[in-house]
């Protein structure tokens, strides 16, 4: 699966897979509130710290996500589905299978 990773950060936009690692995340923790700045998302995602910057933004205007201070809540988390890519089903539904989920 780490191929998928690395294909998808050479295909998929910023908000894909920030969306992206917003619902593993959430999937891992079980809770829709996250204690996680912008510059461990960023160190994640190969980004630049600013590049998260907007696009947490831009998904706070919308109502997607809230964040404060190191605390980032999922809002709509279809919504979030909706602007994530597809790897994030193609990685879960395989992890859900090796897991015996």
């Amino acid at each position: 699966m780490a191929d998928q990773s690395i294909a998808c950060n050479a295909v998929h936009d910023a908000e894909a897979r920030l969306a992206r690692r917003l619902l593993r995340l959430r999937r891992m923790s079980g809770d829709s509130r996250l204690a996680v700045t912008q510059e461990v998302l960023a160190e994640m995602l190969g980004l630049k710290r600013n590049a998260v910057s907007y696009v947490a933004h831009a998904m706070q205007e919308t109502n997607v996500i809230r964040y404060s201070r190191g605390m980032l809540e999922i809002v709509d988390v279809e919504a979030l589905r909706r602007l994530s890519c597809e790897c994030y089903d193609t990685v879960t539904a395989y992890r859900d299978v090796v897991d015996g989920d």
